[in-house]
Formats: structure tokens, C-alpha cells, sequence
């Protein structure tokens, strides 16, 4: 057991008390068994669908309780970072880094804030263009050219020709940006500003159907994709803007909750 293990256990709750600067509020017992498994899935190069050790295994390596390990997963299962199987032969899994997990939890500081839908489409439009600009920046031609290539060839239908089920739909279309941020050469910023376009997209789809903008978005991501792929930054930055600006003007059109009203968690 490490020391923050220790002091975490024997402190309790207590770290909450009102008025604490929360940037050096002591991390609790949960919070610091979960960083170690998160570490531990990091440095064992784990990927996504790999088992992860016993209950009691677990409780002999880093020394906690159960009240706190069983804590720690499940704050690890609420974030997306594990999957906890349940039944015989269950137990938990590690998950995938996606950074719809992160706009859902951040999703809720943003309606504590009582930030605005006004203000989230304003952070989106700027944070994908900037996501476009760095993706052609990256100085790796034929990484560009490899990530952007379905998006210049892509089409939107199924092989019978009807149109994609809205599950398909958004997965396709996220994919895009995905893409994108993944050639921005920052990682931090990549998961980041990712979680504005997850919060949208999640809004859309809830209170609209986002197929009614399926051709205007497979010509933008095809130009825009183009624009990447050859390396022409302010291009790129330029036609994102352009491309969020008319989802934006839909969302104002169609979407049913005022958009200088605060962001609920839908």
C-alpha cells in the first residue's frame, strides 16, 4: 500500500470540507486505486477487452479495502475505462479511451456552470478548425494521406442503398473528427476538445435526427479531408468553420431547447 493509500483510508471523507482549495484536496482512497489501475492497464500496454486481475487479487496488490476498490472500479466503469462483467466468470475489462465518456462528465460541470448551449457551439466551431489546422500541419504526408482517404472516397448509404441507421450515422460521421483530431499531433488537446463536438452530436440526435444534413456533411468532410491530406492549414481551418457554421444555424432551426439556455443532461 502506497502512502496516499494509507492516508486516504484513514482519512476518510474528511477531505470535503467546505472551503478547501480543491486543487489540493487529498485524493480518496477510490481515486487512488483507480489511478494505480489505470497505471497498471498503461505500463502492462493492455488494450481494450483485456481482463483485468481478481477481486482479491486486486485487494492483495494495492492493499485497500473492498469498500474502496469496489469504489475505484466503479469509478472507472462511470468514465468508460473499464467494463465490469457481470456474472460467473465476470469481472472487469478494460475499456477504450473515447472521448464521448469525457463530454459526458463533462456535460454535467458545464450545467453546474450554467454555461449555454450558445456558448458550447461557439467552443465546438473554434476547436474543430483549430483540430483541422494542426491535422494539416502534421508534418507525416502519408500519415494524412492515409487517415484522411475513406473521407475522401466515403459515401453515406449502405450497400442496398438505403440510407445508414442513426446509431451507424453518427458513428460514421464522429469518426471524421476523430480522424482529424488524431492528426493534430497533441493528444491532450485531441481528447479535449473532442468532448464538445460528443456533446453536441449526443444533443442532435436526441432532440433532432442529424440525417437531414447528411449530403451538405459528406461534401464538407470530403473537401475538407482534401484540404488535410494535402497540407493546407488555413484551407483546412478555413472550410471547418464553414462546415460547423451551417450546423450551427441547423442547430438554431431545429433543435428544441432555446440555445442561450443552460446545457442539461440529456
Amino acid at each position: 500500500m502506497t502512502a496516499n493509500m494509507r492516508n486516504t483510508e484513514v482519512n476518510g471523507d474528511s477531505s470535503g470540507a467546505r472551503g478547501e482549495v480543491s486543487l489540493l484536496r487529498p485524493l480518496k482512497a477510490a481515486e487512488v486505486v483507480a489511478r494505480a489501475i489505470v497505471g497498471d492497464i498503461r505500463s502492462g500496454g493492455l488494450a481494450a477487452g483485456a481482463n483485468l486481475p481478481s477481486e482479491a487479487a486486486m485487494l492483495d496488490k494495492y492493499g485497500v479495502s473492498r469498500e474502496s476498490l469496489r469504489e475505484g472500479l466503479r469509478l472507472l466503469e462511470v468514465h468508460g475505462m473499464i467494463t465490469i462483467r457481470r456474472g460467473p466468470g465476470g469481472g472487469p475489462i478494460v475499456g477504450a479511451v473515447d472521448s464521448a465518456h469525457l463530454g459526458r462528465v463533462s456535460a454535467l460541470f458545464y450545467t453546474m456552470e450554467g454555461a449555454t448551449y450558445d456558448e458550447l457551439l461557439e467552443a465546438w466551431v473554434w476547436a474543430e478548425a483549430e483540430l483541422a489546422e494542426r491535422a494539416a500541419r502534421n508534418p507525416d504526408a502519408d500519415l494524412r494521406a492515409v487517415r484522411m482517404e475513406p473521407f475522401v472516397h466515403a459515401h453515406d448509404e449502405s450497400e442496398d442503398g438505403a440510407p445508414d441507421a442513426l446509431g451507424d450515422y453518427l458513428e460514421r460521421h464522429a469518426g471524421f473528427h476523430h480522424a482529424v483530431a488524431g492528426l493534430a499531433g497533441n493528444r491532450v488537446l485531441a481528447l479535449s476538445l473532442e468532448t464538445y463536438g460528443q456533446i453536441v452530436a449526443h444533443h442532435v440526435a436526441v432532440l433532432d435526427d442529424p440525417r437531414a444534413l447528411r449530403d451538405v456533411l459528406i461534401d464538407d468532410h470530403l473537401q475538407i479531408a482534401s484540404s488535410i491530406a494535402s497540407g493546407h492549414p488555413r484551407r483546412a481551418r478555413e472550410l471547418m468553420w464553414q462546415h460547423l457554421g451551417g450546423v450551427v444555424e441547423y442547430c438554431r432551426e431545429h433543435l428544441s431547447v432555446p440555445l442561450e439556455s443552460p446545457i442539461e443532461w440529456l
